[in-house]
């Protein structure tokens, strides 16, 4: 045989051997997609849930659906998430195959920061201002700021302000009087008192500095949240505050 046909004849052999191991990987991975994605053998029998309280767990569950039967490798994690956090309870939620045949959801549940009372009805809200459950009850440690609206009807720049505002406030000797929960108009304007003293907010914006002035202005021994003459300070704009109700002669 001459070496013409000898190399002719290896080359056919190893195009012969090339397409047959194309061959082979290709069936290969047919039948993977096809055990992974289109068989029965590796599909959803149990979804658990885990991180939150029972009642939230369970409804992650139910809003998570995510049908029996189905192969775990089509159980899309961004369509199920999505869907779990519609219960505005639930901050985050991954989640996670547990091969061969379960999915388990990882729930973080939302901390309340506040309670919003308003309308005959208390919700929870957390600081980044998203309100989230009604409740009948209010944990103790909770503080309570009472609307004159739908704590729902609240964007979440006013919850935000609201938990700042709460948070930073000083302490009831710097105010000489213990401060009454804050009240929110509709248009998000706050009102407190302490003692006879009325604070006139306006939205919950600069709040630390809102609160200098009004703890300046309350260590002043004209202005006394314990005596009996009612004051007003406002701070809507607390560069020019203003305090009305002192007693003749000063200002």
């Amino acid at each position: 045989m001459s070496r013409g046909r000898l190399r002719a004849r290896l080359g056919g052999l190893r195009r012969r051997t090339v397409l047959l191991w194309c061959a082979a990987v290709l069936a290969l991975a047919g039948g993977m997609v096809f055990l992974f994605y289109y068989s029965a053998a590796f599909t959803v029998q149990d979804v658990q849930s885990e991180g939150a309280g029972d009642e939230v767990a369970a409804r992650a569950v139910e809003l998570a659906q995510i049908p029996h039967g189905r192969p775990l490798a089509r159980v899309s994690e961004a369509r199920v998430s999505e869907r779990v956090l519609e219960d505005r309870r639930i901050a985050g939620v991954e989640v996670e195959r547990d091969w061969p045949s379960a999915v388990r959801l990882v729930v973080q549940e939302r901390e309340p920061a506040v309670a919003l009372r308003g309308e005959g009805a208390t919700w929870l809200a957390d600081t980044s201002g998203v309100v989230f459950d009604e409740v009948e009850e209010v944990e103790d440690d909770l503080p309570v700021i009472a609307l004159r609206s739908d704590p729902t009807g609240l964007d979440r720049e006013t919850v935000t302000g609201l938990v700042d505002l709460w948070q930073l406030r000083p302490d009831d000797e710097e105010l000489e009087g213990e401060l009454g929960a804050p009240r929110v108009d509709a248009d998000g304007s706050i009102e407190m008192e302490v003692g006879v003293v009325t604070l006139l907010w306006g939205p919950p914006v600069e709040n630390e500095k809102k609160w200098n002035v009004v703890t300046a202005l309350m260590g002043q021994e004209t202005i006394d949240p314990q005596g009996g003459l009612e004051m007003t300070i406002d701070v809507r704009l607390p560069d020019a505050p203003v305090v009305t109700g002192l007693p003749e002669g000063t200002g």
